[in-house]
């Protein structure tokens, strides 16, 4: 077996990362700041319009929030271009012949746990910077009865709005997007709209305040989200964003004051959708229940211990697309934890997603959280819905 000295690894990926991966991505202007070494792209493992794939030069790491794919300079040629370890470490310029002394590893080894320090305090400061920013934006949030919020609601056949229901409302929330300025390296920000928003808690097993999950809607088309247009590219730019942590968070939409069984499922809207439909048909099962949202889909499975190949996409070289897999990497400390006491999870998986992508974390979410005494089961919307278009179906 070919082995490298932790010397020869830590070189070779001592260089900015985005420069390994940018001979395979374009990387967006409007939104990578390259001062920062901050760079978004299309996710060159799965398809998409958006850009989800965020490179950080600062940690040596990337991940999409897409599909969930996420490495360092060494991880990305071994799934991009199906190398082994050895043959990704020598394609980014590594010799196993390298040698160093011991004191020189010693050495470089607490150089590099000094800077891993460095950057988890950096995080943890950015982190909680967020949280406070977030919790001013959910402070400014009113009651949904009477609002385009609820009017909103109502087109999506979610509303009358139920009891406890954990949403409010803001009038006029800044839309933030970035522009590029003759002259200078730093994008600009600036507010590119203000309009209505729902606003919606992110919330930590304690209950303490992690972050807010705004989503903008179209007060003059009912039960639509905003079309908001990019006005250099004229890419409609998402109508959702999140602002805090989504460390261990969720938004814990419904909480009743006990409950053993808890619905789990991407989007607010499909676990509204959910509950309604229990609270009208099985009210019984209402009442013992609580209902949370992932932040995105890959947030509810967590972290895989490692990516498998689809079976029908491909990357742009024609190899087998690769998303995480079924197998939880336990050690992710930023999954969303359950509690004990609850003995039944029923996992929502929306069918207009990509299907064997969606299994793999509803697997993870199950092997993660399963213990003695617990039921997880996954319930499926039929293919290209979700469980919001079966709620306006059946209205």
């Amino acid at each position: 077996m070919t082995r490298f000295a932790d010397s020869e690894i830590a070189r070779v990926k001592d260089g900015p990362i985005s420069d390994a991966i940018g001979r395979y991505v374009d990387w967006d202007r409007a939104k990578s700041v390259p001062s920062k070494g901050d760079f978004w792209a299309c996710c060159p493992f799965h398809g998409e319009k958006t850009p989800s794939f965020h490179c950080d030069d600062g940690k040596g790491i990337y991940k999409c929030f897409g599909c969930g794919a996420t490495g360092d300079h060494i991880r990305f040629v071994q799934e991009y271009l199906g190398k082994s370890f050895a043959e990704a470490v020598e394609y980014l310029g590594g010799s196993p012949d390298a040698q160093t002394d011991p004191e020189t590893e010693a050495r470089l080894a607490a150089e590099r746990e000094r800077k891993r320090r460095e950057q988890d305090a950096a995080a943890e400061r950015y982190r909680e910077d967020e949280r406070r920013k977030a919790y001013a934006i959910w402070r400014e949030g009113r009651p949904l009865p009477g609002t385009e919020a609820e009017a909103y609601l109502a087109a999506r056949r979610l509303a009358p709005v139920m009891d406890g229901l954990r949403l409010r409302y803001v009038p006029s929330q800044p839309y933030w997007h970035q522009k590029k300025v003759s002259g200078e390296k730093k994008p600009k920000p600036y507010v590119l709209y203000s309009g209505p928003a729902l606003l919606s808690p992110m919330t930590r097993p304690d209950g303490t305040f992690a972050g807010v999950h705004i989503t903008w809607f179209d007060p003059d088309r009912p039960g639509k989200k905003l079309a908001l247009g990019d006005p250099e590219t004229g890419e409609i730019l998402p109508a959702k964003k999140i602002r805090g942590s989504k460390r261990q968070a969720a938004e814990r939409l419904i909480m009743p004051a006990a409950f053993d069984r808890l619905v789990i499922g991407e989007g607010r809207e499909t676990v509204l959708s959910a509950a309604r439909a229990e609270k009208a048909k099985r009210p019984d099962r209402f009442v013992r229940t609580a209902f949370w949202a992932s932040i995105d889909l890959q947030h509810m499975g967590g972290n895989a211990t490692e990516t498998v190949a689809h079976p029908t996409l491909k990357t742009k070289l024609g190899r087998p697309a690769r998303v995480p897999g079924p197998v939880p990497d336990m050690s992710d400390e930023a999954a969303i934890p359950l509690p004990e006491f609850v003995r039944e999870v029923v996992t929502l998986g929306d069918g207009d997603s990509d299907r064997f992508t969606a299994e793999q974390v509803h697997a993870r979410a199950a092997a993660r959280w399963a213990m003695t005494g617990r039921t997880i089961v996954a319930a499926w919307a039929p293919e290209g819905k979700d469980f919001n278009d079966l709620a306006m179906e059946e209205a």
